[in-house]
């Protein structure tokens, strides 16, 4: 068995012929590059008993001989991918789980049933391998180019370049930053997804890139501050990593997704910042910070485009005002947002903040001071904090401005974050009379944003433009859309005064 660590980049073509005999790459090779030719065909059931179970099983054809491979994946170093990898020979180009450890094969396998396995996509590739030996770490770089073709009467296919780098020994941070180095060289992209994820997507649509949702953060009472936090943060990550390719496709929920996940990890920022070093919490807050507005407008004009118009007409079906135009203009803004949005992803400076974030990540080591208070001790200070940032304006949301109650939005999210972060440590019945109405707040508060997003987003519209008829419409649904939230999220905001903080019988 063989573990595997390694993070993956694409990159074009004009990179792919001068990494290899760039100075970095040169003065850092232990051994002479190598080229090779590989062709794998990838094998699971109809079922997809396999890939359901995190499994991958590949044939190999290397110089006319065989050898078939396991990967599974496992927890390690965030940001990367690990693999538990096992290898053995065949003696055609067709699999064999019989020549595998049983205790192998059921891990996906457990009953010991009878599998029926079929050919599901074949990688090409054309690599070239090159030993590096980067301070004392020894990594291998790789340059895969070639396609993936999938099998069946919808044989699609899609091209592969990519680089990548694994660990053979020593530190997954001096990888991070032999990679730092090569992105300050060359135009290179974080890639996520391994080349079966990729093929599987060929042969099923419904695994073909989509947004993600954040998922629920599991916690441990026995962890401490900085195990909490590690775990908080790769989740987070993850959840950005999924919705890279859908953003970067210009998929609207992928946007939105990926906006998410960068407020959670700025979210966990500031919930951990006393146990977190402050010039470097700062540094990163401020960097996603910059990607989190810079994804803004594309999520504005993509809500004012698919939800805000059309509510805006039902809402009026004998309003004598053509909005044609607002569409189209609208629809001309949302492209133009979108392709800002895909640029941030494209880019060398999100690349750099990643794998510097992920070097951070892995220099904190979680059981030592300031990180190694008790999770629990440590939840309950942030969430008395957060409440009462919460609650710092009393009075009835009828009574504020709209700027202050994008403010109390704004606060009723870094409550509500934190809440979450660290309401696994509680039970569900002690936690949701809590958790529940800073939800149905936040959906509240945040359709009066959007109503309030309508105006502004036409404000930012060249004179005459549209017809003023169509601009008075827009602020007479935006007015009435205020109104009707601030009145029920009042009912609301009185409860979450009320209601006592499930905490407080802990911290008795």
């Amino acid at each position: 068995m063989h573990i595997e660590t390694e993070i993956k980049f694409t990159l074009d073509a004009d990179n792919a012929r001068e990494i290899p005999s760039s100075r970095l790459v040169r003065k850092n090779t232990k051994r002479k590059k190598r080229g090779s030719r590989y062709r794998s065909t990838y094998y699971d059931t109809r079922q997809h008993l396999l890939r359901n179970s995190g499994v991958a099983l590949r044939v190999r054809e290397v110089g006319g001989k065989f050898e078939q491979t396991i990967k599974i994946p496992i927890k390690g170093s965030v940001g990367m991918l690990n693999f538990e990898e096992w290898t053995v020979p065949l003696a055609s180009n067709q699999p064999d789980l019989s020549r595998f450890d049983p205790a192998v094969i059921a891990r996906f396998n457990p009953r010991q049933r009878k599998i029926n396995l079929l050919p599901l996509f074949t990688t090409d590739i054309d690599r070239t391998v090159i030993e590096l030996e980067y301070r004392d770490t020894r990594i291998e770089l790789a340059l895969d180019q070639g396609r993936i073709v999938g099998h069946g009467k919808l044989a699609r296919t899609t091209d592969i370049r990519e680089l990548e780098l694994e660990l053979l020994s020593g530190s997954p941070v001096d990888m991070l930053d032999f990679a730092l180095a090569l992105n300050d060289e060359f135009e290179i992209h974080p890639e996520h997804r391994t080349k079966a994820q990729r093929g599987y997507a060929l042969v099923r649509r419904s695994l073909r890139p989509r947004a993600v949702k954040a998922k629920h953060v599991l916690l441990d009472s026995r962890m401490t501050a900085g195990q909490a936090f590690h775990k908080i943060m790769a989740d987070a990550l993850q959840q950005l990593f999924h919705n890279e390719r859908p953003t970067i496709e210009g998929m609207p929920a992928g946007i939105h997704q990926a906006r998410v996940s960068i407020r959670r990890i700025r979210a966990a920022l500031r919930a951990f910042k006393r146990v977190l070093p402050y010039d470097k919490r700062k540094a990163f807050n401020g960097e996603f910070r910059w990607i989190q507005h810079r994804l803004g407008p594309a999520r504005d004009w993509h809500v004012f485009f698919s939800e805000t118009l059309p509510r805006i007409r039902d809402s009026k079906p004998n309003a004598q005002v053509n909005l044609e135009r607002l569409k189209k203009l609208a629809l001309a803004e949302r492209r133009r947002a979108t392709r800002e949005a895909v640029d941030v992803f494209k880019s060398r400076r999100y690349t750099r903040l990643l794998l510097q974030f992920q070097r951070w990540l892995l220099t904190l080591n979680p059981e030592q001071p300031p990180l190694d208070v008790p999770v629990t001790e440590f939840a309950i200070a942030v969430m008395k904090k957060s409440r009462r940032y919460l609650l710092t304006d009393t009075r009835p949301l009828s009574r504020m401005t709209t700027e202050e109650v994008h403010e109390l939005r704004k606060r009723g999210k870094k409550a509500r974050y934190a809440t979450e972060f660290f309401c696994d440590l509680w039970t569900e019945d002690e936690v949701k009379d809590s958790v529940k109405p800073m939800e149905k707040l936040q959906d509240l508060l945040g359709e009066a944003n959007d109503a309030s997003v309508a105006r502004l987003v036409l404000a930012g519209v060249p004179p005459r433009a549209l017809h003023w008829s169509a601009l008075a419409l827009v602020q007479h649904w935006s007015d009435e859309q205020s109104r009707r939230c601030i009145k029920s999220g009042q009912v609301i905001w009185r409860q979450i005064h009320k209601t006592p903080p499930f905490w407080l019988e802990s911290d008795s």
